[in-house]
C-alpha cells in the first residue's frame, strides 16, 4: 500500500508547487544513501506528490561518471527557474570506495553545490539511512527488476557505515546541508522526505541565501604581459601542412583513449579567432568534433545557472569541442555591459575553475587561447573589412562602440585572464598582429599538448 499523506498536507504541498512556478525559483533534490530498493521506493513516493509538469528526474550511476559528458549531465540536467528537479545519485557517484583520501574531491563538490545556490538554485540533499538489506520495505512492494534498467546492480560502497560519517560531515555546509532520513518503515520515511522538503523550500524562499561578497583577484601569471607582436611567421605552408597533419594523426589516437579535447577562443574583436578555428578544423574529421560558436543566451537558457548552456555541450571522450567565444563572456562583456550583477562579476572567476577543474578531473583536456592585436592593426582590419562587400557583414556598429571602450576592455580582460590562468586550464596568449604567425602558433599548441597526452 502506498504512502497517503492527509489532505492538509496534500494542499500545502500543491500551494508550496505554485509559489515554485508563480516566482520562478530553481529546486534541486538529492537523494543518497546504502540500499537502492529504498532509495527507488522514497523518489517514487515523493514524485508522486509532484505536478509532473514541472519535475525532471535523473539517474546517475558511479560506472557513467568516467566520462567527460556523463559528468556534466549533473550539471546539464539542473532544474530551470520554475521547476523541480530529482536527483537519484549525483556528484557523490564520483567518490572512490578504494581511496582513503578525498579531500581535493570534497572541495570540489563543495564548490559545485555552492555554484547552484548561488546562482539561485535551492539545493536540498537527503541521506537516506537505512539496512543494506533494505530493511522495512513492505513485503512484495515495487519487486526488483535486477539485471534492466530499472535496477541499479551497482553496490554504493561509499555509504557504508565507515565511510557515510565522513562524507556527511565533510560535504555539509550551509548552502547544502545534509537531511538525514532515519528509515525503520520506508513509507513512513517518505513523509518525513516530504515534510523537510517543504520546511526547506519554505524556509529558503523566505529567508532567501546572501551570497557572500567578492572580487576578481589577480591569482596566476597574466599570458598577456611581455608579448612580441612584431614576431612572423616563416615558411608558413609547410609548417601548416606539417602541423595539420600532425593533428590529424592525433586525433585518430583521441578518438580511441579516455580524453576529450575542449578549445576555446577569446581574443579582441578582428583578432582572427575565426581564421585560426577554420585551419584547426580543416584536418579534423567532421565526426569527431563540434564547433560551438556563443551567442546572448536563448530564453531557454536564461532560465538556467549560465554555466548550463555549456555544460549541455561538453565533448564525450575521444571527441572535440571548439568554443568560438565561451564562458568568459561572464568576465569581459556581461560586467561591462550591465548584463551581469556586481556580486555575480565578482565570483565569476572561482565558479568558472571550479567548472574547468570539473572538466580536467574528468579527463578533457582544456586549452584557452587569447588572440591578441594592437588597437592599430584591429582598425586596419574594421576598415578592410568595411570596404569589402565580402567582409562587410563581420563588421557592425557594436564593434565599433566596443573599440571605444578598448581600455575599460583590456582592464576586464587582464584580470580575467590573472584569475584563470590554472595549471590545468592555462591561458595561451597568441600574438596575432601576423595572422598567419598566430595560426601556426595555435596549431602547434594544440599539437604539442595532444601529442604530451597521447603518444
Amino acid at each position: 500500500m502506498a504512502y497517503e499523506p492527509s489532505e492538509e498536507l496534500k494542499n500545502e504541498m500543491l500551494l508550496l508547487q505554485r509559489k515554485v512556478v508563480d516566482d520562478g525559483h530553481a529546486v534541486l533534490v538529492v537523494f543518497e544513501g546504502r540500499n537502492e530498493r529504498v532509495q527507488e521506493i522514497v523518489i517514487n513516493e515523493f514524485m508522486n506528490l509532484i505536478d509532473p509538469r514541472i519535475v525532471t528526474y535523473s539517474h546517475f550511476t558511479a560506472e557513467g561518471m568516467r566520462d567527460a559528458r556523463e559528468i556534466f549531465k549533473t550539471m546539464s540536467h539542473e532544474p530551470a527557474k520554475g521547476k523541480i528537479a530529482v536527483y537519484d545519485r549525483s556528484w557523490y557517484s564520483w567518490i572512490d570506495p578504494s581511496r582513503s583520501d578525498h579531500s581535493d574531491l570534497f572541495a570540489l563538490i563543495e564548490e559545485l553545490e555552492r555554484y547552484f545556490a548561488d546562482n539561485g538554485v535551492i539545493l536540498i540533499k537527503f541521506f537516506l539511512d537505512s539496512d543494506e538489506k533494505g530493511k522495512g520495505i513492505p513485503e512484495g512492494w515495487m519487486a526488483g527488476a535486477n539485471g534492466t534498467f530499472l535496477s541499479d546492480d551497482h553496490k554504493y560502497e561509499i555509504w557504508g557505515n565507515k565511510t557515510s560519517a565522513k562524507i556527511l560531515s565533510s560535504t555539509a555546509s550551509p548552502y547544502a546541508p545534509w537531511d538525514v532520513v532515519k528509515v525503520g518503515d520506508v513509507l513512513k520515511a517518505g513523509e518525513t522526505v516530504l515534510r523537510t522538503f517543504m520546511d526547506r523550500v519554505e524556509g529558503r524562499i523566505k529567508s532567501g541565501y546572501p551570497a557572500p561578497k567578492e572580487t576578481v583577484a589577480p591569482l596566476y601569471d597574466n599570458p598577456r604581459e611581455n608579448l612580441d607582436l612584431t614576431l612572423k611567421a616563416s615558411k608558413y605552408k609547410s609548417e601548416l601542412m606539417k602541423l595539420s597533419k600532425e593533428l590529424n594523426r592525433l586525433q585518430a589516437k583521441l578518438a580511441s583513449s579516455k580524453y576529450s579535447l575542449v578549445i576555446l577562443f577569446e581574443g579582441w574583436d578582428a583578432a582572427g579567432k575565426g581564421g585560426s578555428i577554420k585551419r584547426v578544423t580543416r584536418p579534423l574529421n567532421p565526426r569527431g568534433y563540434y564547433v560551438n560558436p556563443v551567442a546572448a543566451p536563448t530564453r531557454e537558457e536564461g532560465l538556467h545557472t549560465y554555466l548550463w548552456r555549456f555544460a549541455t555541450k561538453m565533448p564525450k571522450a575521444g571527441h572535440i569541442s571548439i568554443y568560438d567565444r565561451s564562458w568568459y563572456g561572464r568576465m569581459m562583456v556581461e560586467p561591462i555591459e550591465n548584463f551581469c550583477t556586481e556580486e555575480e562579476y565578482g565570483r565569476s572567476a572561482r565558479e568558472i575553475r571550479t567548472f574547468e577543474k570539473v572538466m580536467a578531473n574528468s579527463g578533457c583536456i582544456v586549452l584557452k587561447f587569447w588572440m591578441e592585436i594592437s588597437p592599430e592593426e584591429q582598425l586596419r582590419r574594421f576598415n578592410a573589412r568595411a570596404k569589402d562587400p565580402a567582409k562587410q557583414y563581420k563588421i557592425t556598429d557594436e564593434d565599433w562602440r566596443n573599440r571605444e571602450k578598448w581600455d575599460v576592455y583590456e582592464e576586464y580582460i587582464d584580470r580575467m585572464l590573472a584569475a584563470t590562468n590554472t595549471p590545468f586550464a592555462p591561458w595561451i596568449a597568441v600574438e596575432s598582429e601576423d595572422k598567419k604567425y598566430g595560426r601556426l602558433k595555435v596549431l602547434k599548441t594544440i599539437v604539442d599538448a595532444l601529442s604530451k597526452k597521447l603518444d
